[in-house]
C-alpha cells in the first residue's frame, strides 16, 4: 500500500512540471505603462467632450475637503446652472452635486494624472508687454509734439507693438506642481504595474479594466502623493523649452521634465523615472493574451513534425 502511494505521488511530481511549463503561444510581452495611461485617461471626466479646468477645480476641492457643497453650488449658479436640476448620476456634472467622495477622488486623481500627460498651452505662461526702449522712444516723440501726427507711422510706434514674454510668476507656480504630478504618476503607476504583473495571461482589455479598478482604489493615495512629492520651497527651476512642440525644464532636485511628441519623459538623476515604457527606472512587461486562442494551434509543432523528431 505504501509503495502504491509512493508510486502515485511520484507520478504527480513528474506530471506537474509538464502542465506548468506548457507554453502559452498566444502571449506576447507588452509594457504596462501605455495600458495604464490609456486606462487613466478613460477615467478623466470631460464636459461637453472637453477637459474643463474650472469644473475640475471644484471637483478636486470637494474630493480633498477644501470646498463645501455650498461653495460649489455658488459656482454652478455663476455658470447659469441650477444645482437642484443637475442629475445625481450619469453625467460629469453629477460629480459636482452628488456627494460621492470616492467618485470625486477618482475623477480628480485621473484629471491631475492626465493633465501632466497632455500638451501644454504655451500661451498660459505668456503675457503681452511693450519693450521698455520703445516706451521711452514714444515718450520722447510725444514730448516733441510728434506723437499725434506720426501715430502708427513712426519707427517708435512700430517698435512699440506688444510682444509676448514668459510670465515668470506663473511658471514659478506651475513648475513645482507639474513635477509633483509627474513623480506621483511614476510612483502610483509603478504600484499598479507591479500588481498587473501578478496576473499574467489577461487580454489588453482585461488589463485596462484592472488598471482602472486599481487606480480608482488608489485615488486618495495619488492625491496624497502629489503633496508628498512637491519639491522643497527653496528649490529652483530652469526652463529649457516652452513652445507648441516641447515643454522642458530642470530642477535643483535632479529632475529633468520634458513633454514632447513622444509624451512625458521624466528623469531623476539621469535615470528614466517615467516614460519610454519605464517606471521608477525599470520596465514592467506584461504577458498579454494579445492574440485569440486559435493562434496557439497555428504555432504548435505539427503532428508530422513530432513523429519525425
Amino acid at each position: 500500500m505504501i509503495l502504491l502511494l509512493v508510486s502515485l505521488a511520484g507520478c504527480d511530481i513528474h506530471q506537474a512540471p509538464s502542465v506548468a511549463t506548457a507554453p502559452q503561444r498566444n502571449l506576447v510581452s507588452i509594457p504596462a505603462l501605455p495600458i495604464i495611461q490609456e486606462s487613466v485617461f478613460a477615467l478623466s471626466p470631460t464636459f461637453g467632450g472637453q477637459r474643463n479646468t474650472e469644473a475640475m477645480t471644484q471637483v478636486c476641492g470637494l474630493a480633498r475637503g477644501e470646498l463645501k457643497q455650498e461653495q460649489v453650488d455658488a459656482f454652478l449658479k455663476q455658470q447659469k446652472l441650477d444645482p437642484a436640476k443637475l442629475p445625481k448620476q450619469g453625467s460629469s456634472l453629477s460629480l459636482l452635486v452628488n456627494g460621492d467622495k470616492a467618485a470625486q477622488a477618482t475623477a480628480c486623481a485621473a484629471y491631475l494624472a492626465t493633465t501632466v500627460l497632455s500638451p501644454v498651452d504655451a500661451g498660459e505662461f505668456m503675457h503681452s508687454v511693450v519693450p521698455p526702449a520703445a516706451q521711452s522712444e514714444l515718450a520722447s516723440e510725444d514730448g516733441k509734439g510728434k506723437g499725434a501726427e506720426n501715430f502708427g507711422n513712426s519707427a517708435a510706434n512700430k517698435a512699440a507693438q506688444p510682444v509676448l514674454q514668459i510670465d515668470s510668476k506663473s511658471l514659478a507656480l506651475v513648475l513645482p506642481i507639474k513635477l509633483a504630478e509627474a513623480r506621483a504618476n511614476a510612483d502610483v503607476f509603478a504600484l499598479i504595474a507591479a500588481e498587473l504583473q501578478r496576473h499574467p495571461g489577461l487580454t489588453v482589455d482585461q488589463y485596462r479594466e484592472l488598471s482602472q479598478q486599481l487606480f480608482s482604489r488608489l485615488a486618495p493615495v495619488y492625491l496624497d502623493r502629489i503633496k508628498a512629492q512637491m519639491p522643497p520651497a527653496n528649490g529652483s527651476f530652469k526652463l529649457i523649452a516652452l513652445d507648441a512642440d516641447r515643454f522642458a525644464f530642470t530642477s535643483s532636485t535632479g529632475n529633468v521634465f520634458e513633454f514632447g511628441i513622444d509624451g512625458l519623459l521624466l528623469r531623476q538623476n539621469g535615470v528614466v523615472w517615467y516614460g519610454q515604457g519605464k517606471l521608477l527606472g525599470r520596465d514592467y512587461p506584461l504577458q498579454v493574451a494579445y492574440f485569440p486562442e486559435e493562434v496557439k494551434k497555428l504555432l504548435e509543432p505539427s503532428a508530422q513534425g513530432k513523429s519525425g523528431s
